[in-house]
């Protein structure tokens, strides 16, 4: 699978993008109302959140600088934080790039920064150094939920067992209309 280089998130703190939902729920939908929302963020990093969370799939843009919830982003915003938790770690199990990296992950028995950055080349066209940034991103929205741990140097998948498929990560249809799912 090819993704374009903004498909791989660049917003590091994994619970600021599940507050993007709740921004939009309470009549945030711009970038830069998203940022003031969330706090301490600019107009840049608003867009760096909001587009995290169209990559999990709780958003999408009605127009480039318009947010609106999906379906999946309502129910987020309805749940409570240990139901969010279990959203977050369904989507991160579902969706790339974190499938692939959770997959290598359980494969190797735990991958570098390195790696992780490796494994995101394979999916987008990025340079070394964006993808090494990016690999942190990754790493720790993983550790964010409890689906990875960081153990001598390598990010270990820590997440649930898949007893029927040993060396292949198997999860359940992605979750949300086709419609709302990334291609």
């Amino acid at each position: 699978m090819k993704l374009e280089t903004a498909d791989i998130p660049q917003a590091d703190q994994l619970w600021d993008v599940a507050r993007v939902p709740e921004a939009i729920d309470r009549g945030r939908y711009t970038n830069e109302a998203i940022a003031t929302y969330i706090g301490m963020k600019g107009s840049r990093q608003g867009y760096y959140y909001s587009h995290a969370a169209r990559i999990l799939g709780l958003v999408a843009f009605d127009t480039p600088d318009k947010l609106r919830l999906t379906i999946l982003g309502r129910g987020f915003v309805r749940s409570h934080r240990v139901e969010q938790r279990t959203y977050l770690r369904r989507l991160l199990l579902q969706r790339e790039p974190t499938r692939t990296v959770i997959t290598m992950m359980r494969d190797a028995g735990g991958i570098d920064r390195n790696g992780i950055a490796q494994a995101l080349q394979t999916l987008a066209p990025l340079a070394h150094t964006t993808a090494y940034r990016r690999a942190c991103t990754v790493a720790a929205w993983l550790t964010a939920v409890g689906l990875a741990v960081w153990h001598e140097g390598l990010l270990r998948y820590d997440g649930p067992t898949f007893p029927f498929a040993p060396h292949a990560l198997t999860v359940n249809p992605p979750l949300g209309s086709p419609s709302e799912r990334l291609p």
